[in-house]
């Protein structure tokens, strides 16, 4: 049984960086707006809707670290890995200031999708020079 992973014409994997960069949009928005004082209400909105954004940017990186043909292991690390990288931020944490440390997080996740993103539309492009066959018997 092979598992699709195409919803409607978007490729789930494409989905990881996407939520990635949009959940650490969401928490540098909210670093740069507590460091000028302006946070409202709002706040806790973007710390919860960024968290969910990386909890399944990390979820759909977790499930591509296994091999396609085990499914069941790619459902149990999809669930792991975020666990995992959570784990490490409550460590990091400690006692101190949590904002500014999401912030630096949504900063590095912003940086990251965002290359992952441009590397996925350079991939898929192929007048830049990808998204062609590769190989010896490959049709030129």
């Amino acid at each position: 049984m092979r598992l699709e992973t195409k919803v409607g014409s978007m490729d789930v994997r494409a989905l990881g960086p996407v939520a990635g960069l949009l959940g650490g949009l969401c928490w540098v928005v909210r670093w740069l707006a507590d460091a000028a004082g302006t946070t409202g209400g709002w706040s806790d909105s973007l710390h919860w809707a960024g968290l969910g954004l990386l909890l399944l940017a990390l979820a759909v990186v977790g499930a591509g670290l296994v091999s396609r043909s085990a499914l069941w292991l790619r459902l149990i690390v999809a669930a792991a890995f975020p666990l995992l990288v959570w784990s490490i931020y409550s460590v990091l944490r400690g006692e101190g200031d949590a904002i500014a440390l999401e912030g630096a997080i949504g900063l590095l996740a912003v940086v990251i999708a965002a290359g992952l993103v441009l590397v996925g539309r350079r991939a898929a492009d192929p007048a830049v020079g990808g998204g062609g066959r590769h190989g010896s018997h490959a049709a030129r």
